[in-house]
């Protein structure tokens, strides 16, 4: 009996052991990425940071013309600055493994915007892609204050659709 306790305790540890997946250095080193190939202002540069999911919710063409819009209103990408983090590690389901979260002040050519983005690691697994992504700005308030909600205004988050105002 105490072997096979010894034995169980022993393959409990070694499993315990594998991949913790990326850290929120490893994140924020692929957020750091993505906003440098966002200041070169060409979407191909960045679709690939963007995963299958959120494709499967917002597809790759519907998001290219959106995010080719919001760069538009919003100029440039000049600066932004982390405010505020955290992660989640989810198990047990068909979707474990980390999401982290990030808010981002951002600085375009023509104003400001704030940027929540939320990247999934699944689980024993380094690979990260953005599930979600939301652009929060008066310069596209402003742009767009004619446009109502509607069934083709959505985005993948954590493989649940949500509704957000036309961008």
């Amino acid at each position: 009996m105490k072997k096979l306790f010894l034995i169980l305790s022993a393959l409990i540890f070694v499993s315990c052991i594998g991949s913790k997946g990326p850290s929120k250095n490893d994140a924020v080193a692929f957020m750091n990425d993505y906003f440098e190939k966002v200041k070169l202002q060409d979407f191909s540069l960045v679709e690939s940071y963007y995963s299958d999911d959120f494709y499967k919710t917002m597809p790759r063409e519907k998001w290219e013309e959106t995010y080719n819009k919001i760069h538009t209103d919003l100029g440039p990408l000049v600066s932004t600055e982390l405010k505020s983090w955290g992660i989640r590690s989810v198990v047990g389901t068909s979707n474990s493994g980390k999401y982290f979260t990030f808010v981002y002040q951002s600085k375009y050519k023509n104003g400001e915007a704030t940027e929540t983005v939320v990247l999934f690691a699944p689980r024993d697994s380094d690979e990260m892609k953005i599930n979600s992504h939301n652009f929060n700005s008066m310069v596209l308030d402003q742009n767009n204050s004619n446009r109502e909600f509607s069934p083709g205004n959505i985005i993948a988050d954590n493989n649940m659709i949500r509704k957000f105002r036309w961008i």
